[in-house]
């Protein structure tokens, strides 16, 4: 169940308003935070395949750059004197000859470590069928490691040749290095004298790529045109790389060899050279890699976002509960009021509109306290004189019927009696007048009704007796004075006297019935009873609160509702030759109780 405060939450206009003004303000910025992301996304996209294209073809140019190199170093090298010197017949002067081979090893020797990056240099003579190297001993070309390599450019029409491993795949020497080689001279249309072959490592592509950083699943590789690693950065196994490779440049082919396109989660740059090796670059860029960055910002944003909403959602609960405490100091007051509490107060006071509405509600209710008092007072004033003017009507009634009495035995001269009589009829009136207290307990009324029936017995045949069955405390309980010799008075008149029997009996029950928490006095009689007809009549008479019949059981009704309040009730019931039954009914709350007062010793 939500708790007070919650629930004073989702109604405070207040507290809408603040939150309407949080939404008009997280609404643009989520909606800024998206587009941010979004572009962000999209420019980091961008910029990446450029600098992704950039890159291959910085690499290709190198590549390229490099394969021009050993073409224009051929042809510079070929020329030299030192090397056509060399490619002749040999001298028939061994010194001579040694001495050209010398100068020869000594150039190539020389050029390898000028050029850089390359593996040797080698020279073949077609005259003499030797191979001259920068790294080996002169040796025939049948005898040589580079014979079979010699053998292949030379059943090309060509005066160029590139060889990868990919050229001559059983060739060995070519699984680690690729080897150019160039006619002597370069041009076809004169007699061809001899072959330079540069020879360069695959690793030394390899040390120009791995530092090219591409994320942590990103790589980049050179390949031959038919698909064979160069040199890559990738991370994956030989086979894994290579079922890798293969899908990406069939994908590439299919597409008909754009420089650019998307494969699985990657993004693939894939480009070859124009020159005689023909090599492929292929990058590749997994996604993950590029929203590594917008990641970042993302996260930013909704940290930021997440921040703003917890601090409105504090500055909500902040200002709510600060609205709340004496919103509902005003509405437990008023709750008061309405409950007729109006000694209820607003201790705290906000420095706002309701701390003036909280003063206004005090002295509205101290002013409102007041008037009750005053009003309690006249209530209490007016209830008292109407009950005295009520317990008025009925002492002339008693006196009247006593003294007619009195008079009864006075014409008989039974002056026993009439002294009797007189001193119980005192005695009564003692306590009918000087008795100024308007209630007295229902042990009082009953020992009143003892010497009022006893009264009626001296004065009528017929004997009746009176008993009672009180159940405790309620001997104890407070009722109007004389609000029950009315109705023993009219049991006996009307229903046991004209019974015309020796004996009659009275019966007075209290007790509490704590089912309904209501409180019942009984007065019962066996006297002749009433016909429904007429209890009807009865009943209707008793409504009627003006009416002049029926005064003894009207009165003693009127004198219960002034005292125990609008839900005292009285009913009658009887069947005719059954008696009467006046039933009276009391709230329990309304009763009290009063405590037995003891002498002083």
């Amino acid at each position: 169940m939500p708790s007070p405060f919650f629930g004073f939450l989702t109604r405070s206009f207040y507290v809408r308003m603040i939150l309407i003004m949080l939404a008009v303000s997280i609404i643009p910025l989520l909606l800024l935070s998206y587009i941010s992301i979004s572009v962000s996304s999209s420019t980091v996209e961008k910029q990446v395949n450029k600098l992704n294209a950039q890159l291959v073809n910085q690499l290709i140019d190198r590549v390229e750059l490099s394969m021009n190199r050993f073409r224009e170093l051929s042809v510079q090298y070929s020329g030299l004197s030192s090397i056509q010197n060399a490619l002749v017949s040999p001298s028939e002067l061994y010194y001579e000859d040694v001495v050209l081979k010398r100068e020869l090893i000594s150039v190539l020797t020389t050029a390898s470590v000028v050029i850089g990056n390359v593996e040797g240099l080698q020279v073949y003579s077609a005259i003499t069928g030797e191979i001259l190297s920068s790294t080996d001993a002169p040796s025939r070309i049948e005898h040589s490691i580079y014979g079979p390599l010699i053998d292949h450019f030379l059943s090309s029409p060509r005066t160029e040749l590139f060889l990868d491993k990919d050229s001559i795949p059983e060739m060995e020497m070519l699984r680690d290095s690729s080897i150019y080689m160039a006619r002597i001279p370069y041009n076809k249309f004169e007699e061809m004298k001899g072959v330079m072959m540069i020879s360069m490592k695959n690793n030394q592509f390899q040390q120009q790529i791995e530092n090219i950083q591409l994320g942590s699943r990103g790589s980049i590789t050179l390949l031959t045109p038919s698909g064979s690693p160069i040199a890559t950065t990738s991370k994956l196994s030989d086979e894994d790389d290579k079922g890798r490779v293969a899908t990406i440049l069939e994908h590439w082919r299919e597409l008909g060899k754009p420089n650019q396109f998307a494969e699985a989660s990657s993004i693939i740059s894939v480009k070859q050279t124009g020159t005689y090796d023909g090599w492929i670059v292929v990058s590749e860029i997994p996604s993950k890699e590029l929203t590594q960055n917008t990641g970042i910002i993302r996260e930013t944003v909704v940290y930021f976002l997440a921040i703003l909403i917890v601090l409105g959602a504090a500055s909500v609960l902040g200002f709510g509960y600060h609205l709340y405490r004496p919103l509902q100091a005003v509405k437990r007051q008023v709750n008061a009021i309405k409950k007729g509490q109006f000694d209820a107060r607003v201790d705290t006071f906000a420095n706002n509109e309701i701390g003036d509405l909280g003063r206004m509600l005090n002295s509205m209710a101290i002013r409102i306290q007041e008037l009750v008092n005053d009003l309690q007072d006249s209530e209490e004033l007016k209830r008292r004189l109407e009950i005295r003017a009520l317990q008025s009507q009925i002492n002339p009634h008693f006196m009247y019927n006593t003294l007619n009495t009195i008079r009864m035995f006075a014409m008989l001269k039974d002056y026993d009696k009439i002294n009797t009589l007189m001193g119980r009829f005192v005695g009564l009136l003692r306590y009918s007048m000087e008795n100024y207290d308007q209630t007295v307990r229902l042990g009082q009324e009953l020992d009143y009704l003892k010497d009022y029936v006893g009264l009626l017995n001296m004065r009528y045949k017929c004997q009746i007796a009176l008993d009672y069955e009180i159940e405790e405390p309620l001997g104890r309980m407070q009722i109007p004075k004389l609000s029950l010799q009315p109705l023993i008075e009219n049991s006996v008149f009307h229903g046991i006297l004209p019974k015309k029997f020796e004996t009659g009996r009275i019966s007075v029950k209290a007790f509490a019935d704590r089912e309904r928490e209501r409180i019942v006095l009984e007065i019962r009689d066996d006297g002749l009873g009433l016909p429904e007809a007429e209890m009807e009549k009865l009943r209707v008479h008793l409504m009627r609160e003006e009416s002049s019949e029926n005064i003894g059981l009207q009165n003693v009704k009127m004198r219960l509702k002034l005292m125990f309040g609008q839900s005292a009730a009285m009913e009658l019931v009887s069947g005719e030759g059954e008696g009467l039954l006046i039933r009276i009914e009391l709230e329990a709350d309304q009763i009290q109780i009063k405590e037995e007062e003891h002498e002083r010793l």
